[in-house]
């Protein structure tokens, strides 16, 4: 396409210099290694640019002006998070809400993932980690991105909210297709059939109370008074997308860098208690999420000007990336210090399970590697990966010597 047929596609304050081709859901960068690939528009983009792909919107590279935008309410909003723009009538709470509206659902919800309430989670987590490894482990070898990365938080959460588990696949497949680059009135059909599937749990526990968060969530209280059966609905969908794709989605990234480095198993195997330093660096390299914001109010940040309805994507795996920030940020460094990522975002809107999410994180790998010390990716097979609003990679093959009888 010549720069003449991408100017006509652009609205007329974008600079011609602020203007660069990229794809939001299947760029030729992301061809070898996503996250490497989404680094590259460091070198090749404007810190802030414009694409005219997938409807028009800005793309902020850099970690400190990620931040800016994140962080800043009056000019951002999180009411459309869909690129392109999907207009959905659907909201998830509190995620679609902008402060100070948000506020009191957010901490309805932290009530049930504040790190004391995760930390006594931890024998649970253990036993599901060890039970999806003892699967395989005779095997020699396995599919991990869904077997195993997928099969861990999913059943996890499916636990925690008093899903049916035999639902497991039915599931992931709804949240794979709402991910992936489908129509826009098909992704509003699946909002639509994830708001029923949790409605439907949601009034089973008004008539048969458990000892589960569907049952807690009905019982929970925003401003003195009982949560809407449209609020619940809301948090019900946001639970359901957040629950069912992102922790799975970085394991997945994660063990593919972890096979690809043979020293990285052996300091793990050798030194347990750095699975947490670990964790955090494969946050920094292996980071999924696109947050996106829709201006609400005429800003200029960095040159760019932002006007009443453009969409903004903040790509999270290019802070971690950030050369500005890290240091050869390519490579996985536990040692790293002043480490800097937003895999969880930052500002009001930071990631409320980001306290579950570490701690499946370390425990899958403390337990993975204490079993399954040296492992590396099948030979002859090749992963596959998704981009969009949350990355997911597929068809990731382990293999390892079998346990000897």
């Amino acid at each position: 396409m010549t720069d003449q047929s991408l100017r006509a596609l652009v609205p007329d304050y974008v600079k011609d210099e602020q203007i660069f081709e990229f794809d939001h859901f299947m760029d030729r960068r992301f061809e070898v290694d996503l996250q490497k690939g989404y680094s590259s528009l460091h070198r090749e983009a404007p810190d802030i640019f414009y694409t005219p792909r997938n409807g028009g919107f800005w793309v902020v590279t850099r970690y400190d002006l990620m931040e800016k935008v994140l962080r800043d309410t009056e000019h951002f909003s999180n009411r459309e998070l869909d690129i392109p723009k999907s207009n959905s009538p659907f909201v998830m709470i509190p995620l679609n809400l902008d402060p100070p509206d948000h506020l009191p659902f957010r901490m309805a919800l932290m009530r049930h993932f504040d790190p004391k309430t995760i930390r006594a989670m931890e024998p649970k987590l253990r036993e599901w980690a060890n039970r999806l490894i003892d699967a395989v482990i005779d095997k020699g070898e396995c599919e991990f991105a869904e077997g195993v990365g997928a099969a861990f938080p999913v059943s996890v959460f499916m636990e925690l909210m008093g899903l049916p588990l035999e639902r497991f696949e039915e599931f992931r497949v709804i949240v794979l297709e709402y991910f992936g680059p489908t129509t826009l009135e098909r992704r509003i059909e699946l909002q639509e059939h994830m708001m029923k599937v949790m409605w439907d749990e949601f009034e089973q526990r008004k008539t048969d109370p458990r000892d589960d968060l569907m049952t807690k969530l009905v019982n929970e209280k925003v401003k003195g008074r009982p949560l809407t059966d449209e609020e619940l609905q809301s948090i019900g969908f946001l639970l359901f997308i957040a629950g069912l794709d992102t922790v799975a989605n970085t394991l997945g990234f994660t063990f593919r860098q972890l096979a690809l480095h043979p020293t990285l198993q052996d300091r793990l195997v050798a030194d347990p208690e750095c699975a947490q330093n670990f964790v955090e660096e494969a946050l920094r390299r292996c980071s999924i999420v696109q947050q996106t914001r829709v201006v609400k109010k005429d800003f200029e940040l960095a040159g760019a000007h932002f006007h009443v309805g453009d969409m903004v994507s903040c790509p999270l795996m290019l802070g971690g990336m950030d050369d500005r920030k890290n240091d050869n940020p390519d490579v996985i460094d536990i040692d790293r210090a002043n480490r800097s990522h937003l895999a969880f975002s930052t500002g009001p809107h930071v990631c409320i399970g980001n306290f579950l999410a570490r701690m499946e994180m370390r425990i899958m790998v403390q337990e993975w590697t204490r079993r399954i010390p040296r492992f590396w990716i099948k030979p002859g097979t090749q992963a596959h990966w998704r981009a969009g609003g949350v990355a997911a990679l597929s068809d990731l093959y382990l293999q390892w010597d079998k346990p000897q009888a």
